[in-house]
């Protein structure tokens, strides 16, 4: 794994090295012989992410990470623990339509209960009455729900000649 920005900044500031390939062998061989090898202090610890020691500069030494980026990655693996702990301790429910086997050849039911009671549930269709109903107001009302003007010749007035 790739050292953090605090794991690269301790082997600057210790070591006096600044080309990268450097920066990494230090580190590399920091970690390989822990340490014993330089003046210990309390605030020298181990990276929880990446695995680099690292000089803690926060003001009560409580921090776990080396760096913003070691920090987020440890709460995304947080969060995929967590998530997979979810779903061991409370998986979804099975429905009664996951008995049905559609990306097959040819679709089938795994259960004959299942499928009456699914396909029992659908929709009933409106009376004829009720269809010209809608019919009717969607004609006066038309989209968007408002009233059409609508025009009332009166006939008795009309000229013919």
């Amino acid at each position: 794994m790739e050292p953090g920005t605090g794991a690269k900044q301790f082997a600057k500031e210790y070591y006096g090295v600044t080309n990268e390939i450097d920066i990494i062998t230090v580190l590399q061989k920091l970690n390989y012989e822990g340490l014993h090898s330089i003046s210990v202090d309390n605030r020298m610890k181990k990276c929880v992410y990446c695995g680099y020691y690292w000089r803690d500069d926060s003001l009560r030494n409580t921090k776990k990470t080396c760096c913003e980026e070691c920090h987020r990655g440890k709460k995304t693996l947080q969060r995929r623990k967590q998530r997979a702990d979810k779903a061991l301790t409370n998986p979804n429910k099975r429905t009664q339509k996951d008995d049905y086997i559609s990306w097959l050849d040819y679709p089938f039911w795994i259960g004959e209960s299942s499928m009456e009671n699914v396909t029992a549930n659908y929709e009933v269709s409106y009376s004829i009455d009720h269809i010209d109903y809608i019919y009717t107001k969607n004609r006066i009302y038309g989209e968007g729900n408002r009233k059409r003007v609508t025009e009332n010749i009166d006939y008795d007035e009309m000229d013919y000649d």
